[in-house]
C-alpha cells in the first residue's frame, strides 16, 4: 500500500501543474495563467525527474506568480524542509530552487533535472 501511495506523488504534482491551465488568465494581481514557457519547462522538469526517481518522486503543489512563473514547492515538517522549483514566466530568467531546513537554506540555478533530482532525493531522507 505504501508503494501506492508514493507513486501518486507524480500524478498529483502533475494534476496540479495541468489545473493551472484552467485558471483565468489575469486579476488584479497580475498574470493566473501560467505562460507556455513556464508550463512546458516545470512539466520537463518534472517528467524528466521522476524517470530518474520513480515511485520515489514526491508530490508538490504548483501556484504562478504575477508574470505567469509556475512555483512548485515539496514541504516536510518531519523532518522539516522545503523544496521549491521555480520555472519563470520567460527564458530570460533562470530556473531557480530554493531548499532550506529549519537552520538554513540557499537558492541555486537549476542547470539540469540532476540539480533537481539531488534535491528532491536530500528532501526525502528522514
Amino acid at each position: 500500500m505504501t508503494i501506492a501511495l508514493e507513486a501518486q506523488g507524480i500524478t498529483i504534482t502533475l494534476k496540479r501543474i495541468l489545473e493551472l491551465l484552467e485558471a483565468e488568465d489575469e486579476d488584479d494581481y497580475g498574470i493566473l495563467k501560467p505562460t507556455d514557457y513556464a508550463f512546458k519547462t516545470a512539466l520537463s522538469l518534472v517528467s524528466e525527474a521522476y524517470s530518474q526517481m520513480g515511485d520515489t518522486f514526491p508530490k508538490a503543489t504548483a501556484s504562478t506568480d504575477h508574470e505567469g512563473g509556475i512555483r512548485l514547492a515539496w514541504t516536510s515538517l518531519k523532518p522539516e524542509r522545503t523544496v521549491r522549483l521555480f520555472c519563470p514566466s520567460s527564458s530570460e530568467k533562470p530556473v531557480d530552487i530554493y531548499h532550506s531546513t529549519s537552520d538554513e537554506y540557499a537558492v541555486e540555478d537549476v542547470v539540469s533535472v540532476s540539480t533537481l533530482v539531488n534535491w528532491l532525493q536530500w528532501f526525502n531522507k528522514e
